[in-house]
C-alpha cells in the first residue's frame, strides 16, 4: 500500500506553465511581436496537460483513492476553470457582435453569435452542424473540454489505475498521437471538427503520463537554481524552435512523447531559490488567466488596428510584444484578486459547504 507523499510546492513546474502561456500569446497575436513566428508553440498544450496530470495526482490522488471525494473533485475542477473562462467568453462576444453589426455580409451574424454563446456556456468547442461554436469566441476552449474529460476519467477510475493500467492508457493514447502526426503531418490538430479525436489522444497521453510520473517520483525537494532556470530555458527553446520540414514530425513526437516528460521529471525534483521561486509561482498562477484571455483580447486589438487603419508593420515589436505580456500578466493578477478568487470562494461555499460536525 502506497503512502501519501507530503504536500509541497512545485515552483519549477509552475514556471514551465508560465513560459508555455507566454509563447502561446506570441503565437496567437503575432502582430504585436513583429510577426515573430514560434511554429512549435502549440506543443505548450501538451505540456499543460502533462503538468495538469502531475499536479492533480499530487493534490487530489490520495483523497480520490480514499473514496467519497469524486463529486467534490469534479465541482472543484469546474470552479477552478469556469470563472475566467466565462470572462474570456464574454470578451470574445464583443468583437463578434461588433463584426455582425458593422459587417452584416461578413462571417459573423447574430444567429452565429447566439450559437457560439450557447455552446460556449457549456464549454463545447465544436458542435456538428453549427456555423459557430465556443472556440469561435475563445480559441483555447478546444483544449479545456478534453482537460475536463481527462480529469473526470481519472477521478472516476482511480481505484483501477495502477501503474500497469496507466501504462496501457499512455501506450494507447501515445499510438493515437503518433497516428495523428503521421496522418496530418503535424500535431497542431484537435481544434477542427474532423480531428477532435486527436485532442483526446493528446490529452490522454500527456495527462496520464503526468499522473504516472508523479506515482514514480519521490517527494524529496532538491535545490538547484541553475537547473530550475535551465528547465525553463529548454522549454522556451523547444517551443520556439523551427525544425527543418523533413524533421518536423520527429521533433514534435520526440518533444511530446519523451522531451516533455523528462523535462517535468527534472523540474519536479529541482527547485529554485526563494526569489526565483516566488517569480515562478507567480507566473504559474497567472498562466491560466493569460492563456484563456489572450485570444479574445487579441481579436479586439486586431479590430482596433483595422478600424484606425494602423499597419502592424508600423508597431515597434520590442515595445508592443513585452507590453502585451506585461498587460496580460497584470490583468490576470488583478482579476485573480478582484474577480477569480472571490467568485471561486463564493461558489465553493454554496456548492461545497463544509460538512457539519457530528455531535
Amino acid at each position: 500500500m502506497s503512502t501519501a507523499q507530503p504536500r509541497r510546492h512545485y515552483r519549477t513546474i509552475e514556471g514551465l506553465r508560465g513560459v508555455g502561456a507566454f509563447l502561446i500569446v506570441a503565437r496567437h497575436v503575432p502582430q504585436l511581436f513583429g510577426g515573430v513566428r514560434v511554429p512549435e508553440s502549440f506543443l505548450a498544450v501538451d505540456l499543460f496537460y502533462l503538468v495538469s496530470g502531475y499536479v492533480i495526482a499530487h493534490a487530489y490522488g490520495e483523497r480520490l483513492r480514499a473514496g467519497g471525494f469524486v463529486r467534490r473533485f469534479w465541482i472543484t475542477r469546474l470552479i477552478r476553470l469556469y470563472p475566467l473562462y466565462i470572462l474570456g467568453l464574454a470578451i470574445g462576444l464583443a468583437p463578434a457582435i461588433i463584426a455582425s453589426v458593422t459587417d452584416p455580409d461578413g462571417w459573423w451574424s447574430l444567429p452565429k453569435v447566439a450559437e457560439a454563446a450557447a455552446t460556449g456556456l457549456f464549454m463545447i468547442p465544436f458542435f456538428p452542424g453549427l456555423g459557430a461554436n465556443g472556440s469561435s469566441l475563445d480559441g483555447p476552449t478546444w483544449t479545456l473540454l478534453p482537460e475536463l474529460i481527462a480529469n473526470f476519467a481519472y477521478a472516476a477510475g482511480i481505484r483501477f489505475m495502477n501503474v500497469l493500467t496507466l501504462a496501457a492508457i499512455i501506450a494507447v493514447c501515445g499510438a493515437g498521437v503518433v497516428f495523428a502526426e503521421v496522418h496530418y503531418e503535424t500535431l497542431d490538430v484537435g481544434y477542427n471538427t474532423t480531428d477532435q479525436w486527436a485532442a483526446l489522444a493528446r490529452v490522454g497521453f500527456s495527462f496520464f503520463a503526468g499522473v504516472l510520473l508523479f506515482r514514480l517520483s519521490d517527494a524529496a525537494e532538491r535545490r538547484s537554481q541553475w537547473l530550475a532556470w535551465i528547465c525553463l530555458a529548454i522549454l522556451a527553446v523547444l517551443l520556439a524552435f523551427r525544425p527543418a520540414a523533413a524533421w518536423t514530425g520527429v521533433f514534435e513526437l520526440g518533444a511530446v512523447l519523451v522531451g516533455f516528460p523528462l523535462l517535468v521529471f527534472v523540474a519536479s525534483r529541482y527547485e529554485p531559490g526563494p526569489l526565483s521561486g516566488r517569480l515562478f509561482s507567480f507566473i504559474g498562477l497567472m498562466s491560466y488567466g493569460v492563456y484563456v484571455l489572450h485570444q479574445p483580447l487579441g481579436v479586439l486589438v486586431r479590430q482596433g488596428l483595422d478600424h484606425f487603419d494602423w499597419d502592424p508593420a508600423d508597431l515597434n515589436p520590442w515595445l508592443t510584444g513585452p507590453a502585451a505580456l506585461v498587460f496580460l500578466v497584470v490583468l490576470a493578477w488583478q482579476l485573480d484578486k478582484l474577480y477569480d478568487a472571490p467568485v471561486r470562494n463564493w461558489l465553493r461555499e454554496r456548492l461545497m459547504p463544509a460538512p457539519k460536525p457530528t455531535a
